[in-house]
C-alpha cells in the first residue's frame, strides 16, 4: 500500500517539475539542477519510506521468549505442553515443555544479557555448569543440546535428527552440547 502511494507521489513530483516551465530564476540550467535535486530527494524519501514500512515483523532475537519458542515449536507440529519444574543444572528458573514423546527444559531469563552471561557457565560439552558459587557436573543418559534465543536456553536430552534441525532452525546452533 505504502508502496503504491509513494509511486504515485513520486510521479505527481516528477510531473509537476517537468511540466511546468520555471522561469523565476536566471538561467535554464540553474532549473534542471534543481528539478534533478528534487527527484533525487523524492526518490531517497521514497526508498527511506519504503524501507520503514517493509521491516521485518518478525521477534528480534533480544525478544524470543518461552512462548515464542512454544509458538514456533507447535507450528512444527510439536503440541507441546509447559509445567514447572525445579531448577537444576542452570541458576534460572526452569520450566518443562514437553508431548508424549520429547521433553525440552527452558531456563528463563529477565533479559538476554543475563541469559548471555549465565551461558557462559556451561561447559562447551554441556555436562559442567560453574559460576563461581555453583558447580554441576552432569553424566548425561544421552546427548545434550543446549540452544540460546533471546531470554531463553533451551536445553534438549536426545539424538532425533528432525528434532534437532527444528531447534536449529527456530534458535540457530548449538552453543554446548554434543
Amino acid at each position: 500500500m505504502y508502496l503504491f502511494c509513494d509511486f504515485y507521489f513520486l510521479q505527481a513530483l516528477y510531473n509537476i517539475t517537468t511540466t511546468h516551465n520555471f522561469t523565476y530564476f536566471k538561467g535554464e540550467i540553474f532549473i534542471k539542477r534543481l528539478n534533478k535535486i528534487i527527484l533525487l530527494l523524492s526518490f531517497f524519501i521514497f526508498i527511506f519510506i519504503s524501507l520503514i514500512s517493509c521491516q521485518n515483523k518478525e521477534t528480534k532475537s533480544t525478544d524470543f521468549t518461552l512462548h515464542n519458542f512454544i509458538d514456533e515449536m507447535n507450528s512444527k507440529g510439536y503440541d507441546l505442553k509447559i509445567k514447572d519444574v525445579e531448577k537444576d543444572v542452570l541458576s534460572r528458573t526452569r520450566k518443562r515443555t514437553y508431548n508424549d514423546k520429547i521433553i525440552f527444559d527452558v531456563y528463563l531469563y529477565e533479559n538476554n544479557k543475563s541469559m548471555e552471561n549465565d551461558s557462559k557457565n556451561l561447559s562447551k560439552d554441556g555436562s559442567k555448569y560453574e559460576n563461581g558459587k555453583t558447580s554441576v557436573v552432569v553424566d548425561w543418559s544421552k546427548p545434550p543440546h543446549f540452544y540460546k534465543k533471546g531470554n531463553i536456553i533451551v536445553q534438549y536430552i536426545g539424538e532425533d535428527e528432525k528434532i534437532i534441525s527444528d531447534l536449529q532452525s527456530i534458535l540457530g546452533e548449538q552453543f554446548a552440547g554434543h
